[in-house]
């Protein structure tokens, strides 16, 4: 047993509307140690560091922290502890600048008669500085892309001076360069004595940088083991309850005609120009490249999230979207990136979520008939496999990647022609990963042609038929699934030359 321990979690439980999430997790954490704490979406991950945080009380157990026992537990007393968290999905204020939001997370709101504005714009710079960006202070967070967001949460996290840092999915939406730098801040805190929960569905992540690694699976801890003695394989097994022959069941389809092109298309407001691309019923097209390359502004732009002069072809003929109305009524569905802000309404049942883009089919005289968008709703939580009791449970219960199968399911229920997923596994678990790339395949079975977005290299070129890559808001170059490499989408990504690649090129 570890000395020196910061938190020790004994038998804690929690249940949402009779879902056990926690059915009994004990966990531990000594000064300097990184933590591993993995598990499929719905293990009960985000719930026991919410309670840690003070975000939600358990409903049985013992929590100590820092050798206190804790009897009642709130955000402001675990933050006196020394408890500072980076969240999976960014908490922060859009309408503050950069600054404020990570103000508010470091100042104790003595009484004053002004701000020291030029204090919080120095110390908002020296955070990012140690995360290794050149981010403006003064921006207000709800210009800043996802990315950027999560980068601001780890600054915050840093100004805080924890001695426990929780870490949920804190590399999801970080490019290869702000993740080293990450993991070198690790390196400082572990020096310090700081104690990290570390959560991450990238196996190859833990075992580089984790002591200990703990395993739940529907709520309760399976094990804890050194993270030497585990491999990847055996800790899939752990997570899942059964060996995974194979995240990325890509097979082959023949592929159908031409569903979607896009020639010479300009967007000067988001800076897309001179893309031109196709993609025929039942094909994958990937889309790589760099975060802010041009991917998810390229989306919007074919859903008719914003306006463009540039005509697109559905099936051989010309077309304006101007609306997500349209672009749905054309037979076209958009996952976007951020489920939470534009993939669900949390608020709102998962039957209701599931609906909203197909109302028409569960309506009547314009009325929702409740029997049939309920049956409707049941129907995919069984086919998706969404961690739920019931179908009329709130969406924002629901862990994220269980989130993110109702996002999906939305889109589903329209039966689309012209499927756009912008990051479709991001933060979710490997065995949640095969299942939603299972469903990827079986829609490009049924003629669907696919965009496929994703910042996950191997996701790429495991799911994709084609590989378009992004550079600087326009497509640097396509590869054939049987031509790419990860070097390779890289090079044209970054703009370098490749010898592998010049190779194929000339082959």
């Amino acid at each position: 047993m570890p000395t020196n321990l910061l938190l020790r979690a004994s038998a804690i439980t929690k249940s949402f509307a009779g879902v056990h999430a926690l059915k009994g997790v004990s966990f531990e954490l000594a000064e300097g140690e990184v933590h591993a704490l993995v598990g499929e979406n719905g293990a009960g991950k985000s719930t026991f560091t919410r309670i840690v945080t003070g975000a939600l009380k358990a409903d049985s157990g013992e929590l100590e922290i820092c050798g206190q026992k804790i009897a009642h537990h709130s955000p402001q007393q675990a933050r006196a502890l020394g408890v500072a968290a980076i969240h999976q999905q960014p908490l922060l204020f859009p309408h503050l600048t950069v600054a404020e939001n990570i103000a508010l997370s470091l100042e104790n709101g003595e009484p004053g008669w002004s701000v020291n504005w030029k204090r919080r714009y120095e110390q908002a710079r020296e955070l990012l500085h140690r995360v290794g960006v050149d981010l403006d202070p003064k921006r207000l967070a709800g210009s800043l892309s996802m990315a950027e967001q999560q980068i601001v949460e780890i600054a915050k996290a840093i100004g805080a001076q924890a001695k426990i840092l929780l870490m949920d999915e804190p590399t999801a939406l970080l490019t290869d360069r702000e993740v080293d730098q990450l993991f070198r801040l690790i390196g400082q805190f572990r020096q310090e004595g700081v104690g990290m929960v570390y959560i991450s569905h990238r196996l190859e992540e833990i075992q580089k940088i984790a002591d200990r690694i703990t395993v739940l699976r529907d709520g309760r801890t399976i094990a804890c083991k050194d993270a030497a003695d585990v491999d990847r394989g055996g800790l899939i097994e752990l997570m899942v309850g059964r060996s995974l022959a194979s995240i990325f069941p890509k097979r082959d389809v023949t592929l159908g005609e031409t569903a979607l092109e896009v020639r010479n298309l300009n967007n000067p407001r988001l800076g897309l120009h001179d893309i031109s691309f196709s993609v025929k019923r039942g094909e994958i097209l990937g889309m790589a490249g760099l975060v802010g390359s041009g991917r998810t502004e390229l989306a919007r732009t074919l859903f008719g999230l914003s306006s463009c002069s540039s005509p697109i072809y559905l099936n051989g003929k010309p077309v304006r979207i101007g609306s997500p109305a349209q672009a749905i009524g054309m037979g076209m569905g958009y996952l976007p990136e951020d489920r939470r802000q534009h993939g669900l309404i949390l608020e709102m049942q998962l039957d209701e979520n599931i609906s909203m883009a197909s109302l028409n089919e569960v309506s009547r005289w314009g009325m929702v008939q409740r029997g049939k968008e309920a049956r409707q709703g049941e129907e995919y939580v069984r086919e998706l496999r969404i961690k739920a009791n019931t179908a009329s449970v709130a969406a924002q219960t629901l862990s994220g990647g269980n989130q993110q199968k109702v996002a999906l399911a939305r889109w589903l229920a329209i039966h689309p022609q012209i499927m756009i997923l912008d990051e479709p596994t991001q933060g979710v678990d490997v065995g949640s990963k095969s299942e939603i790339h299972e469903l990827i395949v079986q829609m490009a079975e049924r003629g669907v042609a696919i965009l496929l977005i994703s910042s996950e290299l191997p996701e790429v070129l495991g799911m994709c038929d084609r590989i378009a890559v992004f550079r600087d808001r326009t497509i640097a170059g396509t590869l054939l699934r049987d031509e790419a490499t990860q070097a390779g989408i890289m090079a044209l990504a970054f703009g370098h030359a490749d010898p592998l690649l010049q190779e194929a090129e000339q082959a």
